[in-house]
């Protein structure tokens, strides 16, 4: 188990806060780090009270990307791929397949393997101060975490690539002019309307966001036909819960739903 203080979590009803924490190191994805987000976020997504996840950094950093101390001298090739498979095995297959909207709050900086974290978010807030650099064609490295995938869509492939073969940073105002972000808040209050914009998905209906976000995921790979099965089968599934029903009362009644994520 890794160092407990290195990420901290928070419940507010429905939602789940992480919070990187070694803001002296920028919140680096350091090995404890990633051990912590190994162990938190597949117990969030497999804990049916768990509705909405946020993800940020505490200090002045989001997260600086991949901890520089691990990548210096001779590096195995094997060393390298059980490293970085084990975050995607670990942690990171789950915020992007998990059935559970994730909202990433970008604090500060998000460099590299910090923006790839980002960019595995649903929804991606940003402060007013916040930017993004990729990094990796300035230490000789390939764009990972999902970045080549993610990236592309939020952007385009042209714009996409112009990020990543450059080192120029992205602020948070031009992230959002692009489609990096979902919106922008100033610092001083960023937190508190991070997690209001979180608290607002936490409190929706959670099981049909979940599905919707597959969906979406499996557009990008799937034919036509596969994706209009799948579609069938989890709209048969939405039906079925008491957040379809409670929906359709209160368009009916004129009131404003209560999910409860089930």
């Amino acid at each position: 188990m890794p160092d407990n203080n290195v990420v901290i979590t928070e419940k507010r009803d429905g939602l789940t806060i992480l919070r990187l924490n070694q803001p002296e190191k920028m919140n680096a994805l350091s090995l404890d780090i990633k051990a912590a987000l190994g162990v938190f976020i597949p117990q969030f997504f497999s804990d049916q009270s768990a509705r909405c996840l946020m993800i940020t950094g505490t200090g002045s950093a989001f997260c600086a990307g991949g901890d520089i101390r691990n990548m210096t001298g001779d590096q195995p090739s094997a060393v390298v791929r059980a490293r970085i498979t084990g975050s995607h095995d670990g942690w990171a297959r789950h915020l992007l397949q998990g059935e559970k909207p994730v909202v990433m709050a970008v604090n500060g900086a998000a460099a590299g393997a910090g923006f790839a974290l980002a960019m595995l978010g649903d929804l991606v807030l940003a402060s007013t101060s916040a930017y993004f650099l990729a990094g990796f064609a300035s230490v000789g490295a390939v764009a990972d975490m999902g970045l080549a995938a993610t990236l592309p869509r939020a952007v385009g492939v042209t714009r996409a690539k112009e990020i990543l073969f450059g080192n120029a940073k992205v602020t948070s105002a031009r992230a959002e002019q692009i489609g990096m972000v979902n919106a922008v808040f100033p610092d001083a209050d960023f937190e508190e309307k991070a997690i209001a914009y979180a608290m607002s998905l936490a409190r929706g209906p959670t099981v049909g966001l979940g599905l919707t976000k597959t969906l979406i995921r499996q557009a990008y790979d799937a034919d036509l036909s596969t994706l209009l099965q799948s579609e069938a089968a989890m709209q048969v599934i939405a039906f079925a819960t008491e957040d379809r029903a409670e929906g359709a009362a209160a368009f009916l009644e004129r009131r404003k739903p209560t999910f409860k994520g089930r």
